[in-house]
């Protein structure tokens, strides 16, 4: 997601090594040197399973450093959005989730999160929690599946996780139009429509004229910590404040098919 915001020209990403987030003093410093009049913080130990091997590092990221320089802006006088993600639900719901779910953290990571959502909001931050995002010739786990398959290799799918694929670089859009202007608070931001895993998978192969060698799985078939079987964000909230509507998700995935000058390579950036 950082990658996508600082192809968009509008955006200073400020690497690992060039800031360490858990380090309030280096932040501190970061923003005494550029002066920016927003700060959208997409680092993460977004890892879900290496959170449960390495808690205590999980929580200094993702639950300490959000409300750290949340604190930090507000005393700046400068925006701060924080990207969160689906995983803090876990609902039995049929329904798209929106803002006012009771979080249902069930995992280390999702906990992690949930944390740093609450430090971000309650110094006057905004939170914009996403879901499955990716991005065609980048890393992550939809070029990862695609690059197996375009080798020959199957991919076992499961059938029973359901959420909304969503193209970073339709996030960093519309989170540029966040980050200048309008309220602050809690935001879900997802394409429209749901899938599974297979489904998007799918969709993807035929996207990129790639052989679909998927094989139909159950989550239960994988080990690892805790995902959400259905965790569908509700973004009516975005639409309604800043007249941002993500298109249906094969749509979406169409789009950024079209327009990418990365697909092919099946490589991690």
């Amino acid at each position: 997601m950082g990658s996508e915001l600082v192809r968009t020209g509008r955006v200073i990403g400020l690497t690992r090594g060039e800031l360490d987030v858990t380090d309030s003093a280096e932040f501190q410093r970061a923003i005494e040197h550029y002066h920016p009049t927003a700060v959208i913080n997409a680092a993460a130990q977004a890892g879900v399973d290496q959170a449960e091997r390495d808690p205590s590092g999980t929580m200094r990221v993702n639950s300490d450093a959000p409300g750290m320089m949340a604190r930090v802006s507000a005393q700046w006088g400068i925006r701060f959005l924080h990207l969160s993600t689906d995983y803090v639900l876990d609902s039995p719901h049929s329904r798209r989730l929106a803002e006012d779910e009771e979080p249902n953290p069930q995992s280390t990571y999702a906990q992690s999160k949930l944390i740093g959502e609450q430090g971000v909001l309650s110094s006057g931050g905004t939170v914009v929690r996403l879901q499955w995002v990716y991005q065609p010739g980048d890393r992550g786990f939809f070029n990862r599946a695609l690059a197996m398959m375009r080798t020959g290799q199957t991919v076992r799918l499961v059938t029973d996780q359901v959420g909304c694929p969503t193209p970073a670089e339709m996030v960093a859009s519309a989170l540029l139009t966040m980050a200048a202007t309008g309220p602050c608070g809690l935001y879900h931001l997802a394409t429209q429509g749901e899938a599974t895993a297979f489904e998007w998978i799918a969709a993807g192969a035929e996207a990129m004229g790639i052989d679909f060698l998927g094989v139909a799985a159950q989550r239960a078939d994988f080990d690892g910590a805790h995902r959400p079987a259905r965790s569908v964000l509700d973004s009516s909230k975005v639409a309604s404040t800043w007249g941002i509507k993500l298109p249906e998700w094969r749509n979406a995935l169409q789009t950024v098919v079209r327009g990418s000058d990365r697909i092919g390579t099946g490589t991690d950036q």
